[in-house]
């Protein structure tokens, strides 16, 4: 592979997850003044779906990588790694003035992972049937 196509690769496949890493960094790092208010259900649901999207790009980045044990295990990897970064998010978060590390958002960080890669194998499943 040229370095051309190594840095198409790179900014197709691992750039998104990598950027969407920093997404969530900074709106954590935002001071709760700032941030709309939320129901604390709804909020459940916001870092359902933040993490799940995470999962997602990280699945395509990890499937996307020149070594065969990453492409096989990619999506039980993504999902690790979307649990591994809600842990990191929630003790980012203990710093930020006015925000707190909620076990129950490392839950819903690390259920929409699970939702995306359930969704993932489900519709695997009935697309080779």
């Amino acid at each position: 592979m040229t370095t051309q196509e190594k840095t198409i690769a790179f900014l197709q496949y691992q750039l998104p997850a990598i950027a969407w890493c920093m997404f969530i960094y900074i709106a954590s790092s935002i001071p709760s003044d700032n941030i709309p208010a939320f129901t604390s259900s709804s909020d459940k649901f916001v870092h359902a779906g933040v993490f799940a999207m995470l999962c997602w790009l990280s699945h395509v980045a990890f499937f996307h990588q020149p070594f065969q044990w990453l492409r096989r295990h990619a999506l039980l990897l993504a999902v690790l790694f979307t649990a591994l970064y809600g842990v990191a998010d929630e003790f980012h978060q203990s710093f930020t003035p006015g925000r707190y590390s909620d076990p129950l958002d490392l839950l819903a960080d690390t259920v929409g992972g699970l939702l995306y890669a359930s969704l993932h194998a489900w519709l695997r499943f009935y697309r080779y049937e």
